[in-house]
């Protein structure tokens, strides 16, 4: 089969004498062959599927980049000899030599591999983001029929996440009809004496403009803090909760920008007659 090279898993040790002998009684010439030590579970335990998911479509079901999978398998009992641990494909194959090789077995790191992909996600460009992440946000159930809303959405949120499968978890506020919080912080918020005089005087703003994007939310909100003198995050807090049900999230400008009037309107009255008073 023209085979110079055989690289396997430790466990393949114990055959090769038999391996060996095969060739030589059919008068072939062996392939040199090494040996690489096993993947681990964090407990030390050889990486099985019995455990969880170890094939690589697991991973890109989950939303994890083709080059983040590459990158974390290369270091995976392996390293270049520096504290690098972000390469491209070219780079490996510059770098990559078996002597390099670890003999001790390599901890499959989760949080590494998210670490590294979320990096990944963020270094993509911006069509190519678009085009990653749409397909999980239509999984997700969400209606992705308006390009440049799911553009404006993504772009809202990739910063947040570091795989696919998260993507609707930080956009969801986009998709729903009906505002709900959760978060103790939040709440605590919502407690406040100043934050019915936040959310219902930009309510009354709200009656003076046609349609609200980010530049005349702006100035709404300056026009807020003028008249009630409430400024900071007791002015800007209670709209954030308002909006999204959290104390953080996406720049509240880009949330009004995709929301609109109307929604921004009803979520804020939702909060008002269900959390505030």
């Amino acid at each position: 089969m023209g085979i110079t090279h055989v690289i396997r898993g430790e466990e393949w040790l114990p055959s090769v004498p038999k391996h060996l002998k095969i060739y030589q009684a059919l008068g072939w010439q062996p392939p040199q062959m090494a040996h690489l030590s096993l993947l681990l579970n964090p407990d030390r335990s050889k990486l099985s599927k019995r455990q969880g998911d170890v094939a690589v479509e697991d991973y890109i079901e989950k939303g994890y980049l083709p080059q983040t999978l590459v990158n974390f398998v290369a270091l995976l009992g392996w390293n270049p000899g520096t504290d690098e641990e972000l390469f491209s494909l070219e780079e490996l194959i510059e770098e990559f030599s078996l002597e390099r090789v670890n003999k001790a077995g390599a901890v499959f790191d989760i949080e590494k591999l998210n670490w590294m992909n979320g990096h990944f996600l963020r270094e993509l460009p911006e069509n190519e983001l678009v085009d990653f992440l749409t397909p999980f946000l239509e999984k997700a159930g969400a209606d992705v029929s308006n390009a440049e809303k799911t553009r404006k959405v993504i772009l809202a949120v990739y910063k947040r996440i570091n795989t696919g499968q998260e993507v609707f978890h930080r956009a969801r506020i986009f998709y729903q009809d009906s505002i709900e919080v959760e978060e103790a912080e939040a709440l605590e918020i919502l407690k406040k004496d100043t934050t019915q005089v936040v959310l219902e005087g930009f309510l009354q703003k709200l009656k003076d403009v046609d349609q609200l994007n980010m530049d005349n939310f702006r100035q709404l909100m300056k026009e807020v803090q003028k008249e009630t003198g409430i400024k900071g995050p007791d002015l800007w807090k209670p709209i954030r909760v308002a909006l999204t049900g959290e104390t953080s999230g996406p720049e509240l400008p880009v949330v009004i920008d995709i929301f609109g009037k109307e929604k921004v309107q009803d979520f804020i009255r939702q909060v008002l007659d269900k959390y505030v008073g």
